[in-house]
């Protein structure tokens, strides 16, 4: 009876590496889930995934329709550098145009123009920006 008993316990202990030699004898037949094609069609698949994500995202930057906020009520008229990340910014907003100074740490009013300047649809506010805004900061300047 413990012959029995040691035989079957023999047996049982030997049922996964049994297992294990069946499944690499399958692997050795089939592909391997590591196969190199199988690695380059999953390589390929992650790259047209992430280049799909970058033309979207590139497009909608492209966009104007993007950057319309309030309806097309909020538009950006004209913008100058000052310095290297300094910016002068002319936004409309409704019927009221504002120059605004634009740091990476924050946004101020510089001024709130009483008369709009007039808008040509084709380049922005009509004439020289830079001359116009160097022109309303010398007649602040005056005050």
């Amino acid at each position: 009876m413990s012959r029995l008993v040691s035989a079957l316990f023999a047996l049982l202990l030997s049922l996964p590496v049994r297992a294990v030699q069946q499944t690499e004898t399958a692997r050795t037949l089939n592909e391997s889930p590591l196969s190199a094609g199988s690695l380059v069609q999953t390589l390929l698949g992650l790259l047209l995934v992430l280049a799909c994500i970058v033309l979207v995202a590139w497009l909608l930057k492209r966009s104007s329709s993007f950057h319309m906020a309030a309806s097309g009520k909020l538009k950006v008229i004209a913008s100058i550098p000052l310095g290297p990340r300094e910016r002068a910014v002319l936004v409309q907003i409704g019927d009221e145009q504002l120059l605004l100074g634009v740091t990476p740490q924050q946004i101020n009013t510089l001024h709130k123009l009483e008369q709009p300047l007039p808008i040509d649809s084709t380049t922005g506010v009509s004439g020289d920006f830079a001359g116009k805004l160097r022109q309303m900061m010398q007649q602040r300047g005056g005050r």
